[in-house]
């Protein structure tokens, strides 16, 4: 029987973080929000800069000629609120699409537990386990540690949800745009990382 997935050890969840990408999807768009709402309105600010996120999605998909899921269902949640931006001319409609987006994704995370392979499984093997052992995939342990995590990004996701709604309801739109911007380019990686820390933990348990 082969061993368990041994992490990386030049592996750090420091540096996954805060790397190029982390800049290009967190920290640009805030510049482009800054800049622009200095320059004419906070509506303009969120316009452009929601159409960087987007870009930033097409153009690493003809990159690197792979889909992300997480990256295409943020890209897809980040249209839907540009177009209803741009239609009702209220930054309000674009800041509560990661809320809605949230909620619904904890919905499809925890529909796919039933299905032969759960979402963040599927996440997680494409950016950072693609060389598991047909073994390790075949443990009945393996899928149960899985499944677990999933329900747990599931409750995360309501978690979060609940309090993008309390940022926003009790604080300023720069406030809230700027911490959910920040967050959402942290948490990814983060969370990643934990569930295949935990994976390993749970398969050797």
């Amino acid at each position: 029987m082969e061993k368990p997935i041994k992490p990386d050890k030049k592996y750090s969840i420091i540096k996954n973080i805060f790397n190029k990408d982390f800049i290009i999807s967190a920290i640009i768009p805030l510049l482009i929000y800054g800049v622009a709402t200095k320059c004419s309105t906070e509506l303009i600010g969120l316009i452009l800069s929601g159409i960087w996120c987007i870009a930033v999605v097409i153009v690493n998909y003809f990159m690197s000629k792979t889909i992300n899921f997480l990256a295409t269902i943020g890209a897809v949640f980040n249209g839907i609120g540009l177009i209803g931006t741009i239609i009702s001319k209220s930054p309000t409609f674009y800041l509560a699409t990661p809320i809605v987006e949230d909620f619904l994704f904890a919905f499809i995370l925890i529909m796919s537990i039933f299905l032969s392979h759960p979402i963040i499984q599927v996440v997680a093997e494409q950016s950072f386990l693609n060389n598991v052992p047909k073994s390790i995939k075949d443990n009945p342990k393996y899928k149960s540690s899985w499944n677990i995590i999933t329900a747990a990004w599931a409750a995360i996701n309501i978690l979060q949800a609940t309090v993008r709604i309390i940022i926003l309801n009790y604080f300023s739109i720069k406030v809230y745009y700027t911490l959910s911007n920040i967050y959402s380019g942290i948490s990814m990686p983060l969370f990643i990382a934990a569930s295949i820390i935990f994976s390993k933990w749970y398969l050797t348990h």
